[in-house]
């Protein structure tokens, strides 16, 4: 059977690039403040508390510099999603359609320890192999409505393919 490709779905990092936008303005800001502040000397009276600015200034710095990382480094592993007429391709691997197991929508809570009022919710798409490994898409990144029935009609077309091919031997 000929491999084709079928539908392809982009990761809509949207969010991600707001946090990594703002962590990249906190890193600067940090930055900046301390080396001002570390530059000229304080005035009589002011040393400890120019001291406690500047590093206050570089915790700053270095919890924006993190988060700037992860998040770079996050967005990066998001590849697109590809459906083929006989696997699909995710950012963890491809999976034959003869290999996969399960596909469907979870739902993940987060809830607060404070409050049963405040839940956070996110639905993500699992994948699963038979082999029990789990391709899992957040919908905060990708549609993962569309991704399943993208995947589920592939999948149904294939085995009907598979089912009208006579086979060898």
């Amino acid at each position: 059977m000929e491999t084709t490709l079928l539908k392809t779905f982009e990761a809509a990092g949207a969010a991600s690039n707001v946090t990594l936008i703002l962590a990249l303005l906190a890193t600067f800001a940090g930055l900046a403040g301390t080396v001002l502040l570390l530059r000229k000397p304080a005035p009589r009276g002011q040393h400890n508390q120019r001291m406690l600015i500047a590093m206050l200034l570089f915790f700053m710095f270095l919890i924006g510099a993190s988060t700037a990382f992860f998040t770079w480094m996050r967005t990066n592993r998001l590849q697109p999603v590809l459906i083929y007429s006989n696997a699909v391709v995710t950012s963890y691997g491809k999976v034959a359609f003869e290999d996969l197991g399960n596909a469907k929508i979870m739902l993940d809570q987060q809830n607060s320890p404070f409050s049963n009022l405040s839940q956070k919710s996110t639905r993500i798409l699992a994948i699963i192999e038979k082999d029990g490994k789990t391709h899992a898409l957040s919908e905060e990144d990708y549609p993962v409505e569309d991704i399943l029935r993208a995947l589920r009609s592939a999948v149904k077309e294939w085995k009907e393919g598979a089912k009208s091919t006579p086979s060898a031997g």
